[in-house]
């Protein structure tokens, strides 16, 4: 996939609306020195562009229960490696699925609402047609984790 060329001016939008998605054109205006004339079609040409995919609700993982979490290291067979990452992708309380060049063929973000569900998950990544074996890691503390990208 080609990299979007992207002007200092879809940069400064793009850093505000990953503040506040929810701002008007006015205040974003303000904020980036775009007239806001403009920041329709720019926000329309980011849409169209594929830059921006969607708008969503940041939400706090303490305060909806969903603050178990596991970092898994997932070994897989080189020929399933695709489709096991596939079929992961398919379980709700994972998160986040990467191939890396690791010592694990896949890591795996895991948030559940309590040590069972959590225990569950880990049976149902288990029982994956194609997973060697699984290394668990549980997170206890949480000291940087953001939604949004440095641009």
């Amino acid at each position: 996939m080609a990299v979007t060329k992207l002007s200092e001016d879809e940069l400064a939008l793009l850093r505000e609306l990953q503040m506040d998605g929810r701002a008007s054109y006015s205040k974003l205006s303000k904020k980036t020195g775009i007239p806001s004339s403009t920041i329709h079609d720019k926000i329309k040409r980011l849409i169209s562009n594929g830059v921006i995919k969607g708008y969503t609700v940041v939400m706090d993982k303490e305060k909806v229960g969903l603050d178990n979490v596991a970092i898994i290291g997932v070994e897989t067979g080189a020929k399933q490696f695709r489709d096991v990452a596939k079929n992961l992708c398919e379980i709700r309380e994972i998160v986040e699925v990467y191939g890396t060049t690791a010592e694990f063929d896949l890591m795996v973000k895991v948030r559940a609402s309590s040590r069972d569900e959590l225990s569950n998950v880990l049976n149902q990544i288990r029982s994956v047609d194609g997973v060697d074996d699984i290394y668990v890691s549980s997170i206890l503390e949480v000291f940087k984790e953001e939604p949004t990208l440095s641009l």
